[in-house]
């Protein structure tokens, strides 16, 4: 059984906020005069991809020590001097004072997220019928309209979600995956390993296809890449009683800890 630590929040928070400064990293190899921004604060990280982007938040923040009033500053400066709202990830296990300076300052819980967990169990997984592969770089448009589209659920995309299935297909050390079904992209999410944690991320499936395995095919195909690459242990994140979660708790997932998103009134 895995044991739910403070070291292994800090491990998980430490991961996600790794690959959040990557977005903000490949955002800028992307675009010219690229206004994306991080800074440290706090043990963590404030990332910018901007103003409206799902993107730009906090978080880590607490993992590694008390939070100072000086750290609030610094984040809501960092955020409000680009026309941003702030907006910071609240881990359950990050210091008391993180959650003591929000409150006294007027944040809001707008959010809950599970953070879900895997050990890399050698047990063999059941087959998918669904076709589950990475994807190449002559990919790059498919994988932004089916997974963007199937996130939001709709087409055609404005060129702000566009950019933003651009970004988290070039993220660093992450794998971008596809699922297909009778030739046609049906789905698909992304993988980054970091530190022998492998971080599944952007799962989305296109309403014409839902109901039909995708979401728990292109799971399964993330585990088995995860388990060749020596990774430790998976994580996800899903909306708490969604049937994304339950998809993951099928295959061996478990909730490690609730987090919650908060914004600044």
């Amino acid at each position: 059984m895995l044991l739910i630590t403070s070291e292994l929040a800090c491990r998980l928070e430490t991961a996600e906020a790794v690959d959040a400064a990557g977005c903000a990293e490949a955002q800028c190899v992307l675009e010219t005069n690229c206004d994306a921004a991080v800074q440290s604060i706090a043990g963590g990280v404030a990332v910018f991809c901007g103003a409206s982007s799902p993107l730009t938040h906090a978080l880590g923040m607490g993992m590694h020590g008390p939070v100072s009033a000086e750290d609030m500053d610094a984040v809501e400066l960092f955020f409000q001097s680009r026309g941003a709202a702030v907006v910071i990830d609240v881990c359950p296990h990050a210091d008391p004072t993180l959650r003591d300076l929000a409150s006294q300052r007027g944040y809001r819980i707008v959010e809950f997220l599970n953070v879900m967990v895997r050990n890399a169990d050698p047990a063999e997984l059941s087959a998918s019928a669904i076709e589950v592969r990475p994807a190449v770089p002559e990919d790059r448009e498919t994988y932004v309209s089916t997974v963007i589209g199937g996130f939001f659920g709709r087409q055609p995309l404005t060129p702000e979600e566009a950019a933003l299935g651009t970004t988290l297909f070039h993220m660093p050390c992450t794998t971008a995956y596809l699922a297909w079904i009778d030739g046609q992209p049906a789905g698909g999410g992304g993988m980054s390993i970091r530190n022998r944690i492998a971080s599944f991320f952007g799962d989305a499936t296109l309403p014409a296809y839902r109901g039909k395995g995708v979401h728990s095919a292109t799971i399964r195909a993330r585990i088995a890449d995860a388990m060749n690459a020596g990774c430790e242990l998976m994580t996800a994140g899903t909306t708490p009683g969604s049937a994304s979660q339950r998809n993951y708790q099928r295959l061996g997932f478990h909730v490690a800890y609730t987090k919650a998103t908060m914004v600044l009134e």
